[in-house]
């Protein structure tokens, strides 16, 4: 029966659903709600950069220098033409023009799942903007990448989120994703749940616990040596928007940026406990 709504009250009927309470889209207060607003208000073109991870990898060398983000291995507008560029073994297969679009890729020369190939197909005939309305997605050129894949003393990369405001950072997510092979190949039931901490820009704890993952302490005793430079990069490549969440790996490498995300959980799926997410919202000008 949503669906039958116009496009606006659709959202904001799956906010209320999803949080329990209408979203204040006249005089937004929460983070989720300047995410909502965002989506239906704002027309900034930068929002186009910051949503195509190809063009936002060229914006991100632009502001901070060459070599601050995963390694593009190879661009193409199908599955098929990626696979017949020289890749190593593991990679991740990413769509550039969508959220939540990726694959851990285990060896190319294997035949890839069936599932694997016919979501990427879906992601191609796509306009990921379809889903949630967030304007930066609309119209993007519809390409896969091929990333290295990062890792760090052998495992799984832990992951960082900045959330910053006009160029200050006033919250931290340090995380490890729930995915193990891959997103696409388990079902929800199985699949592990994330597991996140949040700290605030001088790496003390905040008491932030979210339904959809599992609360981590001991994740917020990374390295501040590690975390700090991460946070000069994010500060940099923010400070041109009253928000961006700058995400980002602590690899074997170094930090790196990993993308720019301007409507975390398109407002609606952020779930953050009401009190930070006013608390978040009000750094919002």
């Amino acid at each position: 029966m949503i669906r039958l709504l116009p496009q606006r009250v659709q959202l904001a009927t799956l906010y209320r659903q999803i949080n329990g309470v209408a979203p204040d889209l006249r005089t937004p207060q929460l983070l989720s709600e300047r995410i909502l607003h965002r989506i239906f208000f704002d027309r900034d073109p930068q929002l186009h950069t910051f949503c195509d991870k190809i063009a936002a990898k060229q914006w991100i060398a632009g502001r901070i220098g060459p070599d601050r983000t995963p390694r593009t291995l190879a661009v193409a507008d199908s599955l098929a033409a990626l696979r017949a560029q020289s890749l190593p073994d593991r990679w991740m297969l990413k769509a550039s023009h969508g959220s939540g679009w990726y694959q851990l890729v285990e060896s190319t020369a294997e035949t890839l799942n069936t599932t694997v190939i016919e979501h990427t197909q879906k992601w191609l005939c796509t306009d990921y903007a379809d889903s949630f309305q967030e304007w930066g997605y609309r119209n993007l050129p519809r390409r896969l990448l091929a990333e290295e894949l990062l890792s760090c003393a052998g495992r799984q990369c832990t992951e960082i989120s900045a959330f910053c405001f006009r160029g200050q950072v006033r919250g931290i997510r340090v995380y490890r994703p729930g995915y193990a092979r891959s997103i696409l190949l388990a079902g929800q039931q199985d699949r592990p749940r994330t597991k996140e901490c949040f700290l605030t820009e001088a790496f003390q704890p905040l008491p932030i616990v979210r339904p959809q993952h599992d609360h981590c302490p001991e994740l917020g005793t990374a390295d501040p040596h590690l975390l700090e430079p991460f946070l000069e990069l994010a500060r940099e490549l923010s400070s041109t928007t009253p928000f961006l969440r700058v995400d980002g790996y602590i690899s074997e490498g170094g930090v790196l940026v990993g993308e720019l995300t301007p409507y975390p959980g398109a407002g609606i799926w952020l779930r953050m406990p009401r009190p930070w997410d006013a608390w978040f919202g009000a750094f919002w000008d």
